[in-house]
């Protein structure tokens, strides 16, 4: 393994990109994106939106 090769692994390793975990998070628990907020007041808003249209979509059609 070369200089070179080794400076790729390093760089490869430490830029991560914050992704939400298989199991969802308690209302209090640390949110998953690392912000340091609670899960409740930084990204269960956004969910709870997405999750409402997709449940309106589903069934304010006309009948």
């Amino acid at each position: 393994m070369g200089l070179l090769d080794r400076a790729r692994g390093l760089f490869a390793t430490t830029r991560q990109e914050p992704q939400a975990p298989a199991a969802k998070p308690g209302r209090n628990d640390p949110c998953w994106c690392g912000s340091g907020r609670k899960y409740k007041k930084c990204h269960l808003p956004d969910e709870q939106d997405r999750a409402a249209e997709k449940a309106c979509g589903l069934n304010c059609g006309p009948t």
